[in-house]
């Protein structure tokens, strides 16, 4: 599941090239820097996990799943942050995302050692904080004047499939420790439900890419 995982983030990184002037069009032109991020980290970690840490498979995949999660939520941030309308919202995201980073910081420090242990903590804050700027785009949606074409709106599909994930994983790591000590059989479950959640969000991103094409 992760190599399908891995070719849906592909598709929607080379789909999001070929339409990046489109994106950029519709202010979402960071959008095909992210999904290059993502795809190219997480390749690098599989082929570095399969071929050259070996024998530490868990001591070179926590580190790099720790930093490599941090730096998607920020740079998904930062996409929301330059492109919600009103300003007090970019503001409370903007303080939402800068508490995120001093929380990682003092996570790695003092919490969640960032050689040894997943940080369940700073990827809960971090997925709220993008639920945050998801759900005011969707009430700035709804509460808009003009009508919304979901067949024409890229950042509508693209905030519904960013919102579902991070809604559903929030609590997920959140009890992702207790579980790990306590019941490996539900984690297992929700781990694969996770793994799904990650095909509908990339579902819903390449929809918004092809909305992007007719506009």
């Amino acid at each position: 599941m992760q190599i399908g995982v891995l070719t849906s983030e592909g598709i929607c990184f080379l789909t999001s090239l070929v339409l990046r002037k489109s994106l950029t069009r519709e202010g979402m032109g960071l959008l095909p820097g992210i999904l290059g991020a993502i795809f190219i980290s997480d390749s690098m970690g599989i082929l570095l996990t399969q071929y050259v840490f070996t024998r530490d498979q868990l001591g070179f995949n926590l580190p790099y799943y720790n930093v490599a999660t941090a730096l998607v939520i920020v740079l998904y941030g930062l996409f929301y942050i330059r492109n919600l309308k009103p300003t007090a919202c970019r503001k409370v995201l903007a303080i939402a995302m800068c508490l995120f980073v001093a929380f990682f910081i003092v996570n790695v420090l003092w919490i969640q050692p960032l050689f040894t242990t997943l940080h369940t903590y700073s990827f809960t804050l971090g997925s709220l904080s993008l639920c945050l700027g998801a759900g005011c785009y969707l009430k700035q949606l709804v509460q808009s004047e003009r009508v919304i074409s979901m067949h024409t709106d890229p950042f509508f599909w693209v905030s519904i499939g960013l919102f579902a994930f991070y809604i559903i994983n929030a609590p997920y790591m959140a009890m992702y420790n207790y579980l790990l000590a306590s019941s490996i059989d539900m984690l297992i479950a929700l781990r694969n439900v996770n793994m799904v959640l990650n095909y509908f969000m990339y579902l819903c991103i390449f929809l918004g890419l092809q909305c992007a094409s007719r506009r």
